[in-house]
């Protein structure tokens, strides 16, 4: 996650706990309701008709009134009592013949309603620290779904025998050299290597069980062909192409003036964008077969993500 999609987050939770707060404030209970006295409507009356009380609320409901008074005696001791909604209205009346000052309001909202939106601060709270767990932890939110994303890893190696009179090819490039592979496509064992890195790494088999040396299409094939069949088949399968980290031995020629137009090559029989694909190469100090100028090598790394 980038500054700027960091700071779209973290400006999206200040507004809903903006929001919360301001539906807590609009749906929670009055304070004048709270620290009341549950009396019996006989009671209220009575109280009522000694003028012990006030001034009174009625709050409606779908089926009855609360009706909550002020001890006129007492200013922070007050009374509660129930009604029928059908008798609301003589009890109103009786209300301001007795002077007292009546006010009507309408509950607002259900109980279900009024225990989320209570719960809601605490809701947020909760929900922000989490996420900013997650955020310390390195992850995002997008990771804790269901379907996120996994990278799996592959392997590839080959090696090629030269002879003299072959053309060198590496990385879909032909190069300058008075020998290359032997082999029964191109012999591009850049190419071939990528191609079961990226195999393994789908668990797909290898670069053999696809194209068998034993099949004569394949005989001379340019090994771009085989990436871009890998690169379908990895498409099919929903995975994607992260990174390739590749190493050429040979004592000659010179790989890395070449770099750039192998990595064009590759990155476009893939699909990807060239960044994702980092070459490098090594001699192998005289020894064996490779420092002898007798074979090249290649060793591949590819990774890929899957939803």
């Amino acid at each position: 996650m980038n500054s700027s999609s960091t700071a779209k987050t973290v400006l999206f939770w200040f507004s809903i706990i903006f929001l919360g707060l301001m539906l807590y404030k609009l749906y929670s209970p009055d304070s004048s309701r709270s620290g009341k006295d549950e009396i019996s409507y006989n009671e209220f009356m009575a109280k009522v008709d000694a003028g012990e009380i006030k001034n009174v609320t009625m709050y409606l409901s779908q089926s009855s009134y609360d009706l909550w008074g002020q001890d006129a005696h007492s200013p922070n001791r007050g009374f509660h009592v129930t009604l029928f909604k059908e008798a609301a209205p003589s009890v109103t009346e009786h209300l301001r013949e007795k002077g007292v000052q009546v006010t009507v309001k309408e509950v607002r909202s259900a109980d279900w309603m009024l225990l989320l939106v209570n719960g809601m601060p605490l809701l947020l709270l909760v929900g922000f620290c989490l996420f900013l767990l997650q955020r310390m932890k390195g992850g995002s939110w997008r990771t804790a779904q269901a379907g996120s994303s996994k990278t799996q890893t592959g392997i590839g190696y080959d090696l090629h025998r030269l002879e003299e009179g072959r053309p060198l090819i590496v990385g879909g490039i032909e190069l300058p050299f008075d020998r290359g592979p032997v082999g029964h496509s191109d012999g591009d064992v850049l190419a071939h290597a990528l191609c079961d890195a990226l195999l393994g790494a789908a668990g797909l088999g290898d670069i053999g069980t696809h194209f068998p040396d034993t099949d004569p299409q394949w005989k001379g094939a340019n090994s771009l062909l085989f990436l871009e069949h890998a690169k379908k088949l990895l498409t099919d399968k929903n995975f994607t192409i992260e990174h390739v980290d590749a190493v050429v031995i040979t004592e000659k020629p010179k790989l890395g003036p070449h770099f750039p137009k192998m990595r064009e090559a590759l990155a476009k029989a893939l699909g990807v964008s060239s960044d994702k694909i980092h070459l490098k190469a090594k001699t192998n100090e005289g020894v064996d077969a490779i420092g002898r100028g007798e074979a090249i090598a290649a060793h591949v790394v590819a990774t890929l993500s899957s939803r």
